[in-house]
């Protein structure tokens, strides 16, 4: 799978130009981490959330606010390339996906940006990964057999287990299955259904009374004479 494959293309960018208080209130607006900073289409820099908690501490911003500091007004408008990360690792394309997994991992960063000829042309993050691996497990043929495997024969020892009781008791009531399985009436239902189409059992719903499902008594065969 190729870095093409996964990332996002529409990219949430920033100038170098944004103030601080542009890029936190389109952050909060948009609920992302982070973006990259271009100069027209080059990248130059990346600001994150981590950059934006140094800024914040170093600053010394929160108590201004608590204080209403009249400061707080200047160092709100300083620019993105006062505090952006200047030092950004990107990928291309065609990279494989299992290399941006690792790069990734190995520098502790959450995005990646996608660069082909020196423009930017899409991001991935941890997040865009995380979803891509889910999704591909879920519909992976080895792992629909393993559903298959732990799922069926709970199913069908249910099943067995519920014939086992009709033909200790002669007949069921619905509702006393229900209290013995553990599931709703509709499943016991569910499962007499099956047992009646191998003949095996006989659902009953009287215009009177509950409904149940019964056993079917091999007829005797009669002597010849």
């Amino acid at each position: 799978m190729k870095v093409k494959d996964i990332m996002v293309t529409d990219v949430v960018t920033l100038s170098p130009e944004d103030t601080f208080f542009d890029i936190v209130e389109l952050f909060a607006e948009k609920k992302i981490s982070g973006a990259p900073v271009v100069d027209g289409s080059r990248i130059v820099g990346l600001v994150s959330e981590s950059d934006i908690m140094e800024f914040v501490s170093k600053k010394d911003m929160i108590t201004m606010i608590d204080k209403e500091d009249k400061a707080m007004k200047d160092k709100a408008s300083m620019k993105a390339r006062d505090f952006m990360s200047k030092r950004v690792i990107t990928v291309q394309p065609n990279d494989d996906l299992g290399k941006v997994i690792k790069l990734l991992d190995e520098k502790d960063i959450n995005r990646v940006p996608v660069v082909d000829k020196k423009k930017i042309v899409g991001i991935i993050t941890r997040a865009d990964v995380v979803s891509v691996v889910s999704e591909y497990l879920s519909e992976h043929p080895a792992m629909r057999k393993m559903e298959l495997q732990t799922e069926e024969p709970k199913l069908k020892t249910n099943i067995d287990r519920l014939l086992s009781l009709v033909k200790e008791r002669g007949s069921v009531k619905l509702k006393d299955a229900t209290k013995e399985f553990g599931v709703e009436e509709e499943r016991i239902e569910k499962w007499g259904e099956i047992l009646e189409e191998y003949k095996l059992v006989k659902m009953h719903y009287p215009p009177i009374g509950e409904p149940k499902i019964s056993i079917i008594k091999e007829k005797k065969r009669g002597k010849k004479k």
